[in-house]
């Protein structure tokens, strides 16, 4: 089996190519450095953004409340995370980036934020 990683960019690839080919969708990779490269880029990040709002408005407690809401619908928040993930994916894919160049840029932030918290900052 395939790794997992490299089947989620697949399968977002096919889906992202079904709506190329109905027009609702600009070949990709995009081009950052141009105008409507980046609109497209921020129009796909907004709507990632907004999956997560999503996913958060499935949690009622707020900062104000004083009752404890420990209702959680599981199921919807999830599709929601499913959802922003999938636009993430996206983004990725939209700039020019496979799933090596975001393993290897996760892996080498992380190695750096370990060893801040590591020396205290």
């Amino acid at each position: 089996m395939a790794d997992k990683l490299d089947k989620v960019f697949s399968l977002q690839r096919e889906f992202m190519d079904m709506l190329v080919e109905h027009d609702k969708f600009p070949e990709y990779p995009v081009d950052l450095t141009t105008k409507p490269g980046q609109r497209f880029f921020k129009e796909t990040a907004f709507n990632m953004i907004e999956e997560l709002m999503e996913a958060s408005f499935t949690l009622k407690n707020r900062m104000h409340k004083l009752s404890d809401d420990t209702e959680v619908d599981f199921a919807h928040f999830r599709e929601e995370i499913g959802d922003a993930f999938a636009y993430f994916i996206e983004l990725v894919i939209i700039a020019g980036l496979g799933p090596e160049d975001l393993y290897e840029e996760y892996h080498r932030k992380n190695l750096i934020v370990r060893k801040r918290l590591q020396e205290g900052y």
